[in-house]
Parts: C-alpha cells; structure tokens; sequence
C-alpha cells in the first residue's frame, strides 16, 4: 500500500473529510488531496513533505516513522538542501533576541557557589573547576547505571513480533503480507473496541492478534494480505487495493 493509500485508508477509518484534516492541520486541502494521490509537488520540497506527513499521521493516530522511511526509501539522493533546512527551522520557532550574557554568567556563578558548598558538606576538598565560557565543571564523574535487559528488549522491539499473543481459548488471527505492503488497524475486547495495532504491514511480515471474544480489523490493500484464523487458512483478505473490515469470534473460520 502506498503513502497515499494508507493516509486515505486511515482518515476514512477515522470519519474524516480532507476538509477536516486541512483545517486540523493548517495544510491546505489541495496539498492534501495531492499526497493521498502520491503527489508531494505541492509541498514544496522533501523538508516540508516530511513534516506534512508526521503532522497528518498524528493527527490520524498513525505512526509516522514507517511513512517517512517510505517516502525516503521512494526519494533517494534528494536530501534537503541548506535553504530548505534553514526555512523549515525559521518557520518552526519564533525570533530569538540576542543572548542574555549577564544572566548567562550570574547562573554559572551560582552554579560554581552550589557545587563548593555541595564538596564543603560532603567533607570533599576538591573544588570544582572553572571552565573559559564560565561553566562549572564537576571533579566527580557521573556514573549512568545501564539498563537492565529487560528493559533493553522493551525499548526496541522486533519488527516481526508478535503484537498480542493469543490465547489459549478464543480467537486467534494472524496476518502476513505476501504481496505487498498493507495498512491495518486492529481492535479487540467484547465490543471490539480496544486499539491494538494501528500500522502498516510491509511485505513479508506478520502480526497475531488474539482475544477471549472478539478481533476486529480494517485491512488496506486486503488482496495483499493471508489471513489464518483460528488454524484455518483463509487465503487473502480481499482483493487489491480493496479496504476490507472484517470479525472474528472464537468459533469462526470466516469473517462475520
């Protein structure tokens, strides 16, 4: 599924208009319409399109990371040049006034008397040192404790991990892309109404759902998609390019 695609997908998910998203987001409509098309000539650069599209993705509970790697993947070579750098950070703050040197200095000050009192209390007798810009520089290292593993493995999942284990009783559906990238949004609990999932699913890769009651999905690009529910191999999802919605219950061997 393409950028286009999945941004389009997603907003029809969510009930929106382009007009809502224009007015939303302050992009205007056409431009828009242009990158649900797969057109970013409207943006006025690569800086803009990505930023054009993390602002649309959010605001759509999308993850912006997968589409902007698309969208480098699709425009190699072109990286932004300085002008377009330079712009993209005018327009992103406000003017600054020149720095404040007198109140630069009086918190270093303050922060060299701090650090001796600190040393005086502990019994320590090394004073700090001064460096040439005024900042104060401690005579004691900072030691960082490394994570755990643990906490290691949750901070960076696999991409082909498993997004809820199923259970051993209930509903169980797993999802490949065999041929070709597509956008999914997964649901669970008794009214299908808990978010699980929202993302796309680039070719190749898998993700399982399950619940005690019920799994709910919206498949992009359904023709790119093998559904296996339940054990039982039901083939594609759909046809390309076709936007499928789709229940599955414990007992069920085809959508409801």
């Amino acid at each position: 599924m393409s950028i286009g695609t999945a941004l389009a997908a997603a907003r029809a998910h969510a009930g929106m208009t382009v007009q809502d998203v224009a007015d939303r987001t302050r992009i205007r409509r056409t431009v828009i319409e242009f990158i649900e098309r797969d057109d970013f000539t409207l943006c006025g650069g690569d800086v803009y399109a990505r930023g054009h599209l993390r602002t649309i993705a959010n605001l759509l509970g999308l993850d912006p990371g997968p589409l902007v790697a698309e969208f480098n993947a699709l425009h190699p070579g072109e990286s932004p040049s300085a002008a377009e750098v330079f712009e993209s950070e005018t327009a992103a703050r406000p003017e600054r006034v020149g720095p404040n040197w007198t109140a630069a200095m009086a918190t270093a000050l303050v922060v060299v008397v701090a650090l001796g009192v600190f040393q005086l209390v502990r019994g320590g007798s090394t004073t700090p040192a001064v460096s040439a810009g005024g900042g104060a520089v401690s005579s004691s290292p900072t030691v960082t404790p490394s994570p755990s593993p643990s906490a290691t493995a949750a901070a960076s999942p696999s991409k082909s991990a498993i997004a809820v284990l199923p259970p051993t009783d209930g509903v169980s559906v797993r999802l490949t892309a065999t041929g070709g990238a597509s956008w999914i949004s997964a649901t669970t609990g008794a009214r299908g109404t808990k978010p699980v999932f929202q993302g796309l699913l680039r070719k190749g890769e898998t993700k399982t759902f399950g619940d005690p009651t019920l799994v709910k999905l919206v498949i992009g690009n359904a023709g790119a998609v093998r559904l296996l529910v339940n054990g039982r191999d039901l083939g594609a999802a759909g046809g390309a390019g076709q936007v499928v919605r789709a229940s599955f219950g414990p007992g069920d061997p085809a959508a409801g």
